[in-house]
């Protein structure tokens, strides 16, 4: 007779994956409009998570799944791990994304704060929802579409998902309606020839970064490198100003950006705050490196 009984010390059953298609037909299916491709990503979220509800956990799960190729180029070659891991370790995984990103990028993922603060130690029915929230994207191609530039920099994926999930009347309070990427693209091209290395892209009222986005497109499209020119901006908003933090990063802008949580327009521009608080960011995590070794 057949035993039935486990040993403690057998590895657990990996579950049933077959709803994940691998690396190479994710891409083979993937839509061919990018911005399609995000909004087949934005309804997925907005479906699954409902307007009215915690905006920052949706929002910062799709920013790490999004952010995860900056860390690890092979990122999507992963992604039946990552479909693999409990909530418990996938949130414990999300973490260490932010953490690696902080060695490389420790001021812009302070400013991005809000989209991770919450994975401290979320209650578990949301690390469930987290996790089923992250299947759908995988199976969607978000870290096909955070690995390449061609996607993530055709539109502000981040940026028109806090504006979906947000509601009509927050919108209005916060005056927090997109630029259409057709207009910003257009209007860059204005500005864009036969600007040196270290030019300044400021905005006064960055949003999630709408301008900056079609800027660094172009830049891309052009040969040159978006890390090689500064980018100063201003958002009131501490979420907006959250995502751009984390488009930063996505749009793999460099480490010369500066985004002050402040109302430029009313007079005080916050950059000054905004320098310190860079400076501190970097000397704690150089502090944190030199422990460490």
């Amino acid at each position: 007779m057949t035993s039935t009984t486990k040993h403690v010390d057998d590895p657990a059953p990996r579950p049933d994956l077959t709803w994940l298609p691998s690396a190479r037909a994710r891409r083979a299916f993937l839509p061919e409009d990018p911005q399609e491709h995000a909004r087949r990503l934005i309804s997925t979220v907005v479906a699954l998570w409902p307007s009215g509800s915690a905006l920052e956990v949706p929002l910062g799960t799709t920013a790490a799944l999004a952010l995860l190729p900056a860390v690890d180029a092979e990122a999507p070659e992963h992604a039946h791990d990552l479909a693999a891991l409990s909530p418990a370790d996938l949130v414990r995984v999300l973490r260490q994304m932010w953490a690696q990103l902080w060695l490389e990028q420790p001021y812009l993922v302070e400013r991005a704060h809000v989209l991770w603060r919450w994975l401290a130690d979320p209650p578990r029915q949301t690390a469930v929802s987290v996790t089923d929230l992250t299947h759908h994207l995988l199976r969607a191609g978000l870290l096909e579409y955070g690995a390449d530039p061609e996607r993530y920099l055709a539109t502000d994926l981040l940026g028109r998902l806090m504006q979906q999930l947000s509601s009509r009347g927050e919108k209005d309070s916060r005056g927090a309606f997109h630029t259409p990427d057709v207009v910003t693209d257009h209007m860059v091209e204005y500005f864009a020839d036969d600007l040196p290395a270290g030019t300044v892209f400021g905005e006064a009222a960055a949003g999630s970064g709408a301008m900056w986005r079609a800027q660094a497109r172009l830049l891309h499209r052009t040969g040159r490198d978006p890390a090689q020119f500064r980018w100063v901006g201003a958002e009131i908003d501490p979420l907006a100003a959250a995502v751009l933090g984390a488009n930063s990063v996505l749009w793999r802008l460099g480490s010369d950006v500066l985004i002050a949580c402040s109302d430029a327009l009313a007079g005080d521009s916050g950059l000054a705050q905004a320098q310190r608080e860079r400076a501190a960011a970097t000397a704690h995590r150089d502090t944190a490196i030199t422990q460490e070794g």
